[in-house]
């Protein structure tokens, strides 16, 4: 009942994969050549705003009685008191909402919302020509559409928005319609806005998706500057760090840091980054490796052997990777799963190639993830046999074995 699109409080779901699937999308429309429109609606508040009568009313012949009073009893005229110190606010009751910080409460927004990306596409039944794909994490949304003139797109982006925000405030959401973000997908913007009851979105050229800047032709500039200039900031940081930890402290800490932070969501975006950039991005990971070891003359690759760091292009392919194997081991999440699925052809696999190919040579447009895997052929292992699927550990170990060139995995250790 949640739908494919939601990838937030689902296991095998997170931003990642929501991004893989918006960037896929796009790359989509991009080779079509076709074009098409992504935009995001503004929520104002969610998961405070749940009407319990409105769930009643959606799941009462879909659960069964004694789950449903259950539910209703989580739900309705629960308790509140604000402290302050020793002081305490009077008691007040909430008539809606559902409660964040449980296991509970995120399922039952997300179950809640769940018929949106039915309601949408309905909304299309009389324009067949138009394709719509909504990809959620949690209350964030961005829709997709895409049709075979311009006139066509904004017809039905402008009819789509109009029953998103309807069914939004159907269901308590408030909606603040002037925030709404509307970029269109392409090489280069197009002059035409979209309006929601004759008042003109948001038209960006630049649009800020669950924590990286995606830009309408899919370059990879403005996330690129972003993730660089983070990243010089924390090296800033972790320098004066370093007088208070040994190496290997050092090493950890700033790995976990800088990588996590900096290398966001670069299964979507490193890929396709310019080689500017991927050059700055190695010589900000060396820096670090010369903090650590205070070896400020030593050669690249003497420091790799030394601190056994993955470079930034090693440690993307190995996040990539892992997130591949994953998808396919699990099929999960199914939308993604069926891109990477939909380029299995046995007549046409090569020895070592696995379960992919790609003759797309990175060209223009061909950001689906399905079209970025020829690194994925370093991995000769059996590892997509689905008779045998491998453990998290074992993926580990296949992964790294494959991509970084000091590992050396555990069996083999003397």
């Amino acid at each position: 009942m949640e739908g494919d699109h939601q990838h937030g409080f689902r296991s095998n779901h997170s931003t990642e994969t929501a991004l893989l699937m918006v960037q896929s999308k796009m790359a989509k429309i991009l080779e079509s050549g076709n074009p098409g429109i992504v935009y995001s609606c503004d929520l104002s508040a969610a998961f405070d705003l749940l009407k319990p009568d409105k769930f009643l009313e959606i799941f009462k012949d879909r659960l069964s009685k004694p789950l449903l009073w259950s539910l209703m009893d989580f739900l309705n005229a629960r308790k509140f008191k604000v402290e302050v110190g020793e002081a305490f606010s009077q008691v007040k009751t909430l008539d809606r909402g559902c409660v964040q910080g449980s296991i509970l409460g995120p399922r039952l927004f997300s179950l809640y919302l769940g018929e949106l990306n039915k309601y949408l596409q309905e909304s299309l039944a009389n324009h067949p020509s138009s394709t719509v794909d909504l990809i959620s994490y949690a209350d964030d949304t961005y829709v997709i559409i895409s049709d075979k003139t311009v006139d066509n797109v904004i017809e039905s982006t402008e009819l789509v928005i109009t029953k998103h925000i309807q069914f939004l405030r159907d269901h308590g959401m408030v909606v603040n319609e002037t925030k709404t973000e509307v970029m269109w997908i392409g090489k280069t913007a197009l002059a035409q806005s979209i309006k929601i009851n004759n008042v003109p979105c948001q038209m960006v050229k630049s649009m800020k998706a669950l924590g990286i800047y995606i830009e309408g032709n899919l370059n990879w500039d403005t996330q690129a500057e972003f993730a660089l200039n983070k990243g010089k900031r924390l090296l800033s940081c972790l320098g004066n760090l370093r007088k208070y930890m040994t190496e290997s402290q050092f090493l950890k800490a700033a790995m976990a840091h800088f990588y996590s932070t900096v290398f966001y969501a670069s299964s979507v975006w490193f890929h396709n980054a310019k080689a500017y950039f991927k050059a700055k991005f190695n010589s900000l990971h060396f820096r670090i490796l010369r903090i650590a070891t205070r070896l400020h003359d030593e050669s690249r690759h003497k420091l790799t052997d030394r601190c056994k760091r993955a470079t930034p292009s090693e440690w993307v392919h190995f996040v990539t990777a892992t997130r591949i194997v994953k998808t396919i081991r699990d099929e999960e999440p199914k939308p993604l799963f069926d891109l990477l699925y939909s380029n299995y052809f046995e007549e046409n696999r090569k020895p070592g190639v696995g379960f992919f190919f790609d003759d797309s040579l990175n060209l223009f447009g061909r950001q689906s993830i399905q079209n970025r895997l020829m690194f994925m052929r370093r991995i000769t292992d059996p590892w997509n046999n689905k008779l045998k699927p491998l453990s998290n550990d074992q993926i580990r170990v296949l992964v790294k074995s494959a991509f970084f060139d000091y590992y050396t995995p555990p069996c083999s250790k003397n």
